[in-house]
């Protein structure tokens, strides 16, 4: 910028649409009382300067602006040189990475959840929207959450594996989410990965657990076909490591109930919503994989609830961050599902109960065993989605459980 652009962007900048001459004297151009006039030119000089200092970065803003935006529309029709596109992406990771770094603090939980969304096939169109909008309340929950888990990682998700969710899922961000981790490989191949010794086949996965740019990038261009580098990367982020974690799937049918959460563990929440069509999915699912199986201790803290209450799969993972942040299950149980509503669900147990011994039909214009009334924390179509990760509370009786299924 030579000098005579400079004046002219001084003119434009200072003096504005208005009319110059209507304009008051600033404050540099007023006499100064006790000063001479070499000072007082020194001064205007000085004061100029900063005043052409601030257009200037103005300027170079808006300038830089236009070619960050060049490089996005670029990089998204690919029409980059292998050398901006590599150092496009090289910049894209270096942000993310300081993003995450923002976000991150010592009071984080270094244990993880795996959202397993491997049951695409197994969902109406409608479930599969009330799937997308659990996802966005999972990453919520997490970002505003006071020890927040260091990484979600969400398995058969992409174009091939679950190629309905994942157009859902178009528009909503999700690849600028932190601590979120996205591939299509499903939960069979994590589980090799966790089962990999160091002389793991390379065929398998590569570098399962190394640490590269790619673990992290994320870019945002638009359009799916770009979206699909987010799933690139090893199988498991950094912040997961078979040597220091294990894995537990979340089932309402294991035998084992979960007393405490540990660091050392990372949780599986069966990602599907099927109101409780398919009985035992998730629990002979981990048993394929030879995963160990757990229940939330909801029976033993809530003992008001009914026996079988289908949760939500955002409903799930608030549990194990309030958990986290209270070490208090009973307190985590009731932060998520307050207490004013077990009346309203029981009430709800024994209208079906009725309506069952009666034989008469459910309200119209309800899904069949739906009330109108249903809390619905995770949906935002209106609609109850329940998943496989259910509540089951044992003390209840075997008709009451016929009841509330």
């Amino acid at each position: 910028m030579n000098a005579s652009d400079e004046e002219e962007m001084m003119n434009g900048a200072i003096a504005g649409p208005s009319n110059p001459s209507s304009a008051a004297p600033s404050a540099t151009e007023a006499p100064q009382q006790g000063m001479s006039k070499n000072a007082m030119k020194k001064a205007a000089k000085q004061a100029r300067f900063q005043e052409l200092k601030l257009v200037k970065r103005a300027a170079e803003r808006t300038k830089r602006k236009e070619r960050d935006a060049a490089l996005r529309d670029g990089y998204a029709a690919g029409t980059l040189t292998p050398e901006e596109k590599e150092a496009f992406e090289r910049r894209k990771a270096l942000k993310i990475a300081r993003r995450n770094d923002r976000g991150r603090s010592n009071q984080e939980w270094k244990g993880g959840v795996i959202i397993d969304l491997g049951f695409d096939e197994l969902m109406t169109d409608q479930e599969i929207t009330s799937m997308a909008s659990q996802l966005g309340f999972v990453y919520s929950a997490n970002r505003t959450a006071a020890r927040p888990f260091t990484t979600i990682l969400h398995t058969s998700f992409g174009p091939t594996a679950s190629p309905r969710l994942w157009e859902k899922m178009q528009g909503r961000g999700w690849d600028r989410w932190t601590r979120s981790y996205y591939r299509e490989q499903g939960l069979g191949e994590v589980t090799q990965a966790f089962n990999a010794t160091k002389a793991v086949e390379p065929a398998l996965s590569g570098d399962l657990t190394q640490n590269t740019e790619k673990d992290d990038v994320q870019t945002e261009a638009a359009g799916p076909s770009n979206l699909t580098k987010a799933l690139e990367g090893p199988i498991l982020p950094s912040t997961i490591s078979p040597e220091t974690h294990k894995i537990v799937y979340l089932s309402a049918d294991a035998d084992e109930e979960l007393s405490t959460l540990s660091e050392n563990e990372v949780y599986v929440i069966g990602g599907i919503v099927d109101r409780n069509r398919h009985k035992m999915l998730c629990q002979n699912k981990a048993s394929n994989l030879g995963i160990r199986t757990a229940r939330l201790p909801i029976g033993t803290y809530l003992a008001s609830l009914p026996t079988r209450k289908v949760l939500t799969v955002n409903q799930v993972f608030e549990i194990l961050v309030q958990y986290v942040a209270q070490n208090d299950w009973a307190a985590a149980f009731n932060t998520v599902i307050p207490p004013r509503k077990y009346d309203a669900i029981g009430k709800q147990a024994q209208r079906r109960r009725m309506r069952a011994e009666t034989g008469a039909s459910s309200p119209p214009g309800n899904a069949e065993g739906v009330d109108e009334d249903e809390p619905d924390a995770a949906s935002s179509s209106g609609v109850m989605p329940s998943n496989a990760v259910e509540v089951d509370r044992m003390a209840h009786s075997s008709e009451d459980s016929a009841a509330s299924s």
